[in-house]
Order: structure tokens, then C-alpha cells, then sequence
């Protein structure tokens, strides 16, 4: 079983860059073994970049929780994509989350732009938490 979350691809930045440079900066480089691959940018506002690189881990336990909630919240069967209100409207300035599942043989991805189901929103806010996402992002 292969799971891909638009939120936790490879390259993925948590914020985007502030005008000043970073007070702080780490990076960690993978050794012939599968160790953490990464860097972080850290301002003084408190804004971090968060670069995962590769062997950037969850538990395996907390992977079979995100199948579940997948599962549990019928992911397949959400629209590909919530970009317009009830009166077919969208709008320009609103944050976009873009989640998707790979799993045995079958590929969904979903668009949540605008008026969204509570089930969508509950399922990001499952993979923030089990993949310890808020570690880098803090609670929405």
C-alpha cells in the first residue's frame, strides 16, 4: 500500500518565506543508511520552513490511522474538487489544501479551495496530527 498526502510531499514548505533571512537555519543530510534528510529556515517572527527531504518518518501505526480516516470518511466518494459556494461563486484569495490517497490500485485527489465538507476538513486536520505536521505548522 502506497499513501501519497499533497500535504506531506517531498520539497513541501510549511510557510512561505518572510523579507527578512533566518536567525536560525539546520539541515541534516542522509547518511548510506536512511537517516533524516532535511532542512529548516527559522525567522525571529517565528516563521519556520520546513524542507523534508527524505527518510522523514511517521510511525507505521500512524499510517494505518490515516488509511482508516481515508476510509471512515469516504474519501472516494468526496467531489475532486470544493472551489464554489452554493451559488456556483468562487473566490481569489482564499488558502487551498490539496489532499490525495494511492491505494491498492486506485488514485484520488482532492481540491479543497472553497465550502468544503466537514469530513474533508476533519480528514487534513487527522493528517496535521498523526504526521505531527503542527510540530512545524501549529494548530490552524
Amino acid at each position: 500500500m502506497v499513501l501519497l498526502l499533497g500535504l506531506l510531499c517531498f520539497g513541501a514548505i510549511a510557510q512561505s518565506k518572510p523579507d527578512s533571512q533566518p536567525v536560525i537555519t539546520i539541515k541534516r543530510e542522509t547518511s548510506l543508511g536512511c537517516s533524516p534528510d532535511y532542512s529548516a529556515e527559522i525567522y525571529r517572527d517565528g516563521t519556520v520552513i520546513y524542507h523534508g527531504v527524505a527518510c522523514v518518518k511517521i510511525s507505521v501505526d500512524a499510517v494505518d490511522q490515516l488509511i482508516k480516516a481515508f476510509d471512515q470518511a469516504n474519501y472516494f466518494s468526496f467531489k475532486d474538487a470544493y472551489e464554489f459556494d452554493e451559488h456556483g461563486i468562487s473566490y481569489t484569495d482564499l488558502a487551498r489544501t490539496t489532499t490525495s490517497i494511492s491505494i491498492n490500485g486506485k488514485h484520488k485527489q482532492v481540491v479543497d479551495y472553497l465550502n468544503p465538507l466537514k469530513k474533508l476538513v476533519a480528514l487534513e486536520a487527522a493528517i496535521e496530527k498523526l504526521a505531527a505536521l503542527y510540530q512545524y505548522i501549529g494548530p490552524l
